[in-house]
C-alpha cells in the first residue's frame, strides 16, 4: 500500500543476483503482535482490506508467523458457498426499511451519489442503502489506488493455501452483514451525507493517506483516532460500539476458544486492534502476554 516507485533496470540486476534478500527485505506493513499463554505463541496481525497493487508481497515476519502456526483465522472466509448471495439477500429483505429511514434529502443525495455510478435508481431501490455506502467508500479507495483484491487479506490465504494451513473464520458474511442493515437512521443519515461530502475531497484523501499510512506503520494510537470523523458523531459512535467493540469481544472469545488446541495467525482489520475495547487489551485480559513480533531475521 505504500507508495514507492523502482529503478527496474537496477532492480532487475538485483533479482538475478540477489533474489533471498530481496524477499527478505519486503516492506512491513501494519501492526504484528505474537500472544502467549500456557506454552502456546500465536500471531495477531492487523490488516488493511484493500491494497496498492505490487505492495502486497508478505515480508519475513509474516511469513515466520503463517510457517510457526497451525491455522490462519479471517474475520471472513472470501471462499465461503453462497456467502455473496447471502449478502445480496439480506440486502433485499432490509431495503424498505432502510430506505424509510432516510429523509427526503438523504435519498435524494444518496440515489445522486449511485447515479454517478451507472446506477439506475429502481436498481438502487432494491438493495439496503448501507450496502450501496460500502460501495462507494470502496470507489474511494479505488481513486486512490487501492483495490479489495491486494489486500493483505488476499496475500494471506495464498500463502495459507501454498503452505496447506486451514482457513478459520471468526465471523460469517450474514452476521457482518446485519450489523450494517440494523444501523439506525441518525448513523445512517450521517453517512450518506459523509459520503457525498467526502467524494473527490481533499478532506477525504487526508483522510485515507492517514490512515493507510498509520497501517503502515502499525500505530495504533493514531488509528484509534482515525475512527472519530468530526463533523459526523453519530456514525462515528455507530462505528466505535457496533462494528469494533462488540464484534472485538465476540473475536476474543472464539479467538481464545481456538487458541487452546492450536496455534493461531490470526488477521483481522487493524482496527480491531486499536482502543480500550480493541483485541490487544483484550486479549491481555484474557491472560495473554502480547509483545511487537519481530519483523526481520
Amino acid at each position: 500500500m505504500k507508495r514507492w516507485h523502482c529503478l527496474w533496470g537496477v532492480w532487475l540486476a538485483l533479482c538475478w543476483l540477489l533474489p533471498a534478500a530481496l524477499a527478505a527485505a519486503a516492506p512491513a506493513y501494519g501492526p504484528l503482535f505474537t500472544f502467549s499463554k500456557q506454552g502456546r505463541t500465536h500471531y495477531l496481525y492487523g490488516t488493511m482490506h484493500v491494497g496498492r497493487p505490487g505492495s502486497d508481497a508478505p515480508d519475513w515476519g509474516l511469513k515466520q508467523a503463517l510457517s510457526a502456526s497451525d491455522a490462519l483465522v479471517l474475520e471472513l472466509d472470501p471462499t465461503a458457498e453462497a456467502a455473496v448471495a447471502e449478502v445480496t439477500a439480506l440486502a433485499g429483505a432490509a431495503a424498505p426499511r432502510q430506505w424509510r429511514q432516510l429523509d427526503a434529502a438523504s435519498r435524494d443525495s444518496l440515489l445522486s451519489q449511485l447515479d454517478q455510478m451507472g446506477v439506475a435508481r429502481e436498481q438502487a431501490r432494491g438493495l439496503a442503502p448501507s450496502l450501496w455506502l460500502m460501495q462507494l467508500a470502496l470507489r474511494e479507495y479505488q481513486r486512490m489506488g487501492q483495490q479489495a483484491q491486494h489486500s493483505r487479506e488476499a496475500m494471506l490465504l495464498e500463502m495459507a493455501r501454498a503452505a496447506r494451513r486451514p482457513v478459520l473464520a471468526l465471523e460469517t458474511a450474514g452476521q457482518q452483514s446485519r450489523l450494517l442493515f440494523e444501523m439506525p437512521a441518525p448513523a445512517l443519515r450521517e453517512w450518506v451525507r459523509q459520503s457525498a461530502e467526502w467524494q473527490g475531497a481533499e478532506e477525504a484523501d487526508r483522510y485515507y493517506r492517514d490512515l493507510i499510512s498509520a497501517w503502515e506503520r502499525g500505530d495504533l494510537d493514531a488509528l484509534q483516532a482515525l475512527v472519530a470523523l468530526p463533523g459526523y458523531p453519530r456514525l462515528s459512535a455507530w462505528t466505535q460500539h457496533e462494528m469494533l467493540d462488540r464484534r472485538n469481544l465476540a473475536m476474543a472469545r472464539r479467538i481464545d476458544d481456538w487458541a487452546a488446541s492450536k496455534r493461531l495467525f490470526v488477521a483481522v482489520g487493524a482496527l480491531h486492534l486499536a482502543g480500550p475495547q480493541g483485541l490487544v487489551r483484550q486479549l491481555r485480559q484474557r491472560g495473554y502476554q502480547l509483545r511487537p513480533a519481530p519483523r526481520a531475521p
